[in-house]
């Protein structure tokens, strides 16, 4: 494969708070108590530890962004539709990170989606017999997908603002966060409809190699048979 594009991942990062967070429990201690006795260092210890772990599920992560090289299958066909499916999963992660919080099992949702996408796409690169499943989700679900979660985020900007026809949205979030549950799970069989192909393009490689194998009288186990 060559390099001819880039992209860019998003990685998620901890605060490095509950790092200080621990030091500074060593230099107050360090200050107000002898640390002089095997005792006091434990208790200090424990006591940094339990700051730390506190600190550390309390502290907000934030994001990096990288620009990588993409690979390039040299297929174009295989490339577009790569990026196509990459771009959509973009989308619905940004999307999922703009929700309110008390929307999380949705962004959560969202976000399992898109990792599910990103599996797809790799699979594609690495096995192009998969060109026709993948370019029928590209072409008939996708665009669907996007369009659903449009609304979703319409109908939550619409329901903060006023509690007018607030059941009539509700009801259609519902409807919505369901179908994205279904999403979710057809998605899944998808990838591993993908990598059952996989497995069954591997075991007929072998069984033909095989049998070249033991066609030139190579196949150890037909010597042994000998």
């Amino acid at each position: 494969m060559e390099n001819n594009e880039e992209k860019t991942i998003c990685v998620k990062k901890k605060s490095a708070l509950p790092l200080w967070i621990c030091a500074g429990v060593w230099i107050l201690a360090a200050l107000f108590f002898p640390m002089y006795r095997i005792l006091d260092i434990a208790i200090v210890a424990v006591i940094s530890l339990v700051a730390w772990l506190i600190a550390w599920l309390v502290a907000p992560e934030y994001k990096e962004y990288y620009t990588v090289p993409r690979t390039s299958t040299g297929n174009r066909d295989i490339d577009a539709l790569c990026r196509q499916i990459e771009a959509e999963a973009s989308y619905l992660r940004t999307a999922s990170d703009l929700l309110p919080g008390e929307r999380e099992l949705f962004s959560e949702r969202l976000r399992s989606i898109c990792d599910t996408l990103g599996k797809i796409a790799k699979n594609l690169q690495e096995d192009p017999s998969d060109l026709q499943d993948c370019r029928r989700l590209a072409s008939y679900y996708l665009p669907e997908i996007h369009k659903l979660c449009d609304k979703y985020v319409f109908l939550i900007g619409q329901s903060r603002k006023d509690a007018e026809g607030k059941t009539a949205r509700s009801q259609l979030e519902e409807k919505i966060e369901d179908t994205f549950a279904g999403i979710d799970s057809a998605l899944q069989k998808q990838l591993d409809t993908l990598y059952e192909n996989d497995h069954l393009d591997i075991a007929t490689d072998i069984e033909v190699l095989n049998q070249m194998l033991r066609r030139d009288g190579l196949f150890e186990n037909d010597k042994d048979t000998k």
